[in-house]
């Protein structure tokens, strides 16, 4: 790994990923209490700025972004299954995240990387506080 190719495939997958947040989060939204309900708001407009960011990375690269899908497979019935989707599509995110920090030489990606690892983690850590997790946090964020 480590060339302008991989950089490029790490950054689609990226893309590709916060697609599915964005989608996922507009999804678990309606089923949180309004308590709840303004932290996944922020996590929406924080994904979906993800997104325009990589997907301009890759124009800047001269690459056709890929766009979203249509759907994705992120149902949610109750609050407790919204807030473990809320858990899942930041642990993604996170392991994307720390890809692109292991798998790139560009110090400008590197820097990116470890600011969506830190951005990830820690929403991470909020959403399992939310489900009574202990810890909420983990010792390695973005492993699987």
């Amino acid at each position: 790994m480590r060339g302008k190719a991989d950089d490029v495939r790490l950054l689609t997958d990226l893309l590709r990923a916060e697609h599915v947040a964005v989608y996922g989060y507009g999804t678990l939204g309606g089923r949180l209490d309004a308590q709840t309900r303004p932290a996944a708001l922020t996590a929406f407009d924080a994904h979906r700025a993800r997104r325009d960011t990589l997907a301009a990375r890759l124009r800047d690269r001269r690459v056709v972004p890929p766009v979203a899908l249509a759907a994705y497979d992120v149902a949610v019935a109750s609050q407790d299954d919204a807030l473990a989707l809320a858990v899942r599509l930041e642990e993604g995110l996170g392991q994307r995240w720390l890809a692109l920090v292991g798998g790139t030489r560009d110090r400008d990606l590197r820097t990116l990387g470890v600011a969506g690892l830190q951005e990830t983690a820690v929403r991470a850590a909020g959403w399992r506080r939310r489900q009574g997790r202990t810890p909420p946090t983990v010792a390695l964020p973005g492993s699987p």
